[in-house]
This record gives C-alpha cells, structure tokens and sequence, in this order.
C-alpha cells in the first residue's frame, strides 16, 4: 500500500499545515494564543460562561488538556474562572475583556488560512470539500 497517496496521510498533512501556518499568523499577529487556544477560545466566544466538562465536551479533548489550556489562559489574563452561583463546586469559564478583544485579530488570521489554503478552489468545489470533510467527521463522531 501507498501510505503517503491515502486519504488519512493527506489529511494528516492539512492538518499539518493548517496548524503550523495559523499558529505563525497567530503569533505574528501578537495575539500570544496557540491554535488549540484559538479552538477553545471560538467556544467561548460563541457561549461565554460554559464548564469546562462542556468545553471539554465540545471540543472532544479530555478535561485534564482542556484544564492545562485554561490554566494557560487564565495566567495569560485571557479567561476567568467563576464559581456557579448556584453550585459552588462548578467553575463557569468566562472571557476576559482581554479575551474578547482577541477576537477579531485571532479570526482574521484563521480566515487567512483558510483562504490561503483554498485558493485555487471554485465555490461549488470549496462547499463540496467542506461537505465532504463534514460528512466525514459525522461518520468517525462517537
């Protein structure tokens, strides 16, 4: 078997270069976030004043990579830990004033990529590949 020419290499390598190329905007940008950072980050600015069992949900990591990426965060000034008013054991993550002026800098460097990465692409191809990637996440999703 060709392992570089199968779908899962390729994937791997997209990633890859996905990664490596948003962190290099994020970082030039300034904005002193990591790719995973950003990916936790577009949660809360989505839904502000989640757990982190949710977050960690949502993202698809175990609660203790998400509690090192928080803790991160937070000593960054980024996120802030409060206890839920009516279960003092639940930490509510909320952003930061800091955290939500990120957002437009840390975006534009992911619309950056993206647009880098498809360029060359038609818009009926750019929706069939996100269809396709979609559908194939659905099929792997627990």
């Amino acid at each position: 078997m060709n392992y570089e020419a199968t779908l899962g290499r390729q994937i791997g390598v997209l990633f890859y270069f996905l990664t490596r190329k948003l962190n290099n905007l994020l970082s030039e940008a300034g904005t002193g976030i990591t790719t995973d950072q950003f990916r936790l980050l577009t949660m809360l600015w989505k839904e502000d004043g989640i757990t982190q069992q949710q977050l960690a949900a949502m993202l698809g990591r175990d609660r203790a990579s998400v509690t090192r990426m928080v803790d991160i965060l937070e000593e960054h000034g980024i996120v802030a830990r409060i206890s839920n008013k009516n279960d003092r054991r639940i930490n509510l993550l909320y952003l930061t004033k800091k955290g939500r002026e990120l957002e437009p800098a840390a975006a534009a460097c992911a619309r950056q990529t993206l647009d880098e990465m498809t360029k060359n692409f038609s818009e009926p191809e750019e929706a069939a590949f996100s269809a396709l990637l979609q559908r194939a996440i659905e099929n792997l999703r627990v």
